[in-house]
C-alpha cells in the first residue's frame, strides 16, 4: 500500500550521521523529494560497519528514498547552487552547529531572502542559547548529559548507555512529526516559518515523568536494571536454566502471580500486600521469586503464567528476535537492493509502505538535479572541473 501525501513537496537536507538523516528517510517514504547534499567527503555515516558493497548499512537505513548531490561549500558556487536548490523547496533542514550554517551561507537569513516561504529547519544538540550552542552533541553524551546513563543499569554498575541511538532516533521521529505537522499548518493557511529541535529535548521527552519527579524532590530516579521503579514484580527473574521477564503490574496480576507460585507467605508478607509496598521492597521481592523461580525452567514459568493470563517472555537476543515467527508475521524487513531493512512501523490498509529506493551512491544524482535545476551541460560540467559539485 502506498501512501504519499508528501508527493511534490522538495525537501533539501544539509544534515549527516543519524537524527537528521532519520527524520528525511521518513519523509522520504511519505512521497517527499529529498534532496541530500553531502560535502566531497560523504556523510560521516558512510563509514561506518558494517557494510554491504560499497554503503554502510547505518547509511542505507537512514537515507534510504532520497537523491543525494554532493556540493563544496567552502566554494562560493556550491554556495550559489545550494541557494538555488534551496529557492525551489517547501523544508530546508540543517543539522550542523549553531552559527555554522550562517557562516557557510546557508543559514535561515540567506534562504529565506530567496524563498520567503520555505520552512526552515534547525537541528542541533542543546540548543542555540548562549549556553548550549558552545557544547558539541552526539548521542552518549546526551544521554550522559539528561540524567539517562545514570538511571540505566543495575545498582553497582556503571554509567550505562541505552544501547541503540535512542536520542538520534526519537529525535528524527520529532523532526518527522514536526515537519509533518508544519506543512499541514501551511496548507491550512497557517503560517510556520521556523521549527527547531535539540536532542537534549528530546532525552527530556523520553524521561518526562521521571524528569518531573527529579524537579521536585531532588532525587534521582533509582537504577531498576531490567525493571521499572513504580512497579513490582516488572523485571527479570531468574529460573533454573536463564532468565525471563514478569510483568505483573497490578494487583490483579500479582495475586496470579501467587497462585501460580501456590505461596501463601508471600501473600501474607507484609512487604508486598500493595503495589506501593512491592515497589518500595522491589529488591527483597526479587530475591523471594528469584529462589522460587529456581525450582523450574524458563519455560515451565512462562508456560504456567500463560495459562494463569500473565505477561512473561523469555529474554531473546536481536539474532534471535529478527528470525521470530512474530517478526515474520509482521512483515518487518522488505528487500531494498538487495539489503533486509526494517519498514516504517505503519501498516496501511494491513500492507506496509512499499520497500524505498536505494540510499543513494555518493553525488548519485548531482548531474541529474543540476540538470533540474535548469543549468546547460556545459556550466555542469564547469562546476564539475572547479570541484564546486561533484558525483557520478
Amino acid at each position: 500500500m502506498s501512501i504519499r501525501p508528501l508527493e511534490g513537496v522538495r525537501i533539501v537536507e544539509f544534515s549527516g550521521s543519524i537524527a537528521g538523516p532519520s527524520a528525511t528517510m521518513i519523509l522520504a517514504q511519505l512521497g517527499a523529494d529529498v534532496i541530500k547534499v553531502e560535502a566531497p567527503a560523504g556523510d560521516d555515516a558512510r563509514a561506518w560497519p558494517p557494510h554491504v558493497g560499497d554503503r554502510s548499512v547505518v547509511f542505507r537505513q537512514m537515507c534510504a528514498g532520497k537523491r543525494g548531490i554532493v556540493l563544496d561549500l567552502k566554494q562560493p558556487l556550491a554556495v550559489e547552487i545550494a541557494l538555488e536548490l534551496c529557492d525551489g523547496a517547501a523544508v530546508v533542514m540543517q543539522t550542523m552547529r549553531p552559527g555554522v550554517a550562517e557562516r557557510m551561507g546557508i543559514g535561515e537569513g540567506a534562504v529565506r531572502a530567496r524563498n520567503a516561504d520555505v520552512l526552515y529547519v534547525d537541528m542541533n544538540a542543546f540548543g542555540t542559547g548562549p549556553v548550549g550552542a558552545a557544547m558539541p552533541g552526539y548521542d552518549p553524551m546526551v544521554q550522559a548529559f539528561s540524567g539517562i546513563m545514570a538511571m540505566t543499569g543495575h545498582d553497582g554498575a556503571p554509567p550505562t548507555r541505552c544501547a541503540p541511538s535512542l536520542i538520534d532516533l526519537g529525535t528524527g521521529q520529532w523532526l518527522a512529526m514536526g515537519i509533518l505537522a508544519a506543512v499541514m499548518a501551511k496548507f491550512r493557511g497557517q503560517p510556520v516559518q521556523r521549527l527547531e529541535t535539540a536532542l537534549v529535548d528530546t532525552a527530556f521527552s523520553v524521561v518526562s515523568y521521571q524528569a518531573t519527579d527529579a524537579l521536585m524532590t531532588g532525587q534521582r530516579p533509582p537504577r531498576a536494571g531490567s525493571g521499572n521503579p513504580i512497579a513490582a514484580p516488572y523485571q527479570c527473574y531468574a529460573a533454573r536454566d536463564g532468565e525471563f521477564l514478569l510483568a505483573a503490574a497490578n494487583e490483579r496480576l500479582w495475586q496470579r502471580v501467587l497462585d501460580v507460585l501456590d505461596a501463601p507467605a508471600l501473600r501474607a508478607d507484609p512487604r508486598f500486600v500493595s503495589a506501593v509496598e512491592r515497589s518500595r521492597h522491589r529488591v527483597a521481592l526479587e530475591a523471594e521469586l528469584n529462589a522460587r523461580f529456581a525450582e523450574a525452567s524458563v519455560d515451565e514459568w512462562i508456560g504456567k503464567l500463560a495459562d494463569a493470563g500473565v505477561p512473561a517472555t523469555r529474554v531473546y537476543g536481536l539474532e534471535e528476535a529478527v528470525v521470530s515467527e512474530v517478526a515474520r508475521e509482521r512483515r518487518t524487513f522488505q528487500d531494498c537492493d538487495g539489503v533486509p531493512h526494517v519498514r516504517l512501523p505503519w501498516l496501511v490498509d494491513d500492507e506496509p509502505l512499499p520497500a524505498p529506493a536505494p540510499a543513494p551512491r555518493l553525488g548519485q544524482h548531482t548531474r541529474e538535479v543540476l540538470r533540474e535545476l535548469g543549468w546547460a551541460e556545459a556550466r555542469i560540467d564547469a562546476a564539475f572541473a572547479c570541484g564546486a559539485a561533484r558525483g557520478d
